[in-house]
């Protein structure tokens, strides 16, 4: 029945979105495409891309398409620690404190990322990436049981923003040669915001571009706001199964993060991939998911982040004194799921779907 409706499921990507689930969100969000709707779809960063524009075409979907691929695979090139010669991976093979050139793409994202982990105390860190490792959240493969105390707090001594320095508007260095960097939780977002530049550029002015479920649009779908939906976070549900709402949204960019779908369970306990980088340790704060509507969606990405480390309450604060941020975070609660809204955040819902 959710076939019916024009929008794009958000799900924050997770080792449990198997390929079904992810062919199922790509038609839910192009199953009300109509005959004018340019579509063009790929992979990058480990998921999907998709794109929908509503405007004439000014270049064939082949070449705009292999231009697109072409500026997301400069990006992980840039920032993907899969890729052994991306300039994030040789950055973190340097252990020594020497300045590191880097590309000014590379630049704006951590300039971004140590912005917000100071606005979040702490709670958004690009050097967490060996702690997500160590759980079994991230590149070197999965894990069923929590690792050793002593691992963790060995990993956890490397583990802190305040060890990356940036020297000008091209060197970087770290005073501790053993820090890595992890855009991550950020990455799929700033792609985003350069794919939508790119296409303003060309001329385009009414599309959505969403990558692993982070989101950005531009004008209207054929005089109508883009409709996107948000996952009730639920453990189990497939993406688009149960929605908390659905948002109307033009210029402007969404990013959704969650618990429920990349975790593991060891005997009661569920562990998030999710990590507070205060304790080394999966959150535990009772947040189910933290969606950012913002003007860019590396920014939406970052602090969605941020909130589900941070906490319901002081996450809400934080947006509420953010400028052009709004937030829907959704806490676990006995009796069920608990909605917390910052002020501005009702003007974008189109109907409850309680």
């Amino acid at each position: 029945m959710f076939f019916s409706h024009n929008f794009v499921s958000l799900r924050p990507p997770g080792r449990l979105v198997r390929t079904s689930l992810i062919l199922l969100a790509t038609l839910l969000l192009f199953s009300c495409s109509k005959p004018g709707d340019l579509i063009i779809q790929g992979t990058t960063m480990g998921t999907l891309y998709h794109i929908k524009i509503a405007d004439r075409a000014l270049q064939t979907p082949s070449l705009l398409q292999s231009r697109i691929d072409s500026l997301l695979k400069e990006i992980n090139r840039q920032m993907s620690t899969y890729i052994p010669g991306s300039e994030i991976s040789r950055f973190n093979r340097l252990h020594s404190d020497r300045p590191y050139p880097v590309s000014p793409q590379f630049m704006e994202v951590l300039k971004l990322s140590l912005q917000i982990n100071r606005e979040s105390h702490g709670a958004f860190d690009v050097t967490v990436g060996p702690l997500v490792d160590l759980w079994g959240f991230g590149k070197k493969g999965e894990r069923q049981s929590p690792p050793p105390e002593d691992q963790i707090e060995q990993i956890r001594s490397r583990v802190g923003s305040q060890f990356i320095h940036i020297l000008n508007d091209s060197m970087i260095s770290k005073s501790n040669p053993e820090s890595e960097l992890d855009f991550s939780a950020v990455a799929k977002g700033y792609g985003v915001d350069e794919v939508t530049r790119f296409l303003s550029q060309l001329g385009y002015k009414n599309f959505i571009v969403e990558i692993g479920g982070e989101v950005e649009v531009r004008g209207f779908h054929f005089n109508n706001p883009w409709k996107i939906g948000i996952d009730r976070p639920q453990i189990g549900n497939q993406p688009g199964e149960k929605l908390e709402a659905i948002l109307k949204l033009s210029n402007i960019a969404v990013a959704t993060s969650g618990d429920y779908r990349n975790y593991f369970i060891s005997g009661h306990h569920l562990y998030s991939h999710e990590i507070n980088p205060a304790t080394g340790y999966p959150i535990d704060n009772g947040v189910a998911s933290v969606t950012i509507i913002a003007p860019s969606c590396a920014l939406a990405d970052a602090m969605a982040t941020a909130i589900m480390v941070m906490g319901g309450k002081s996450g809400l604060a934080w947006v509420e004194s953010k400028p052009k941020v709004e937030t829907l975070i959704i806490v676990h609660r006995k009796e069920g799921f608990k909605e917390m809204m910052s002020s501005g955040f009702k003007t974008f819902l189109k109907k409850s779907t309680h």
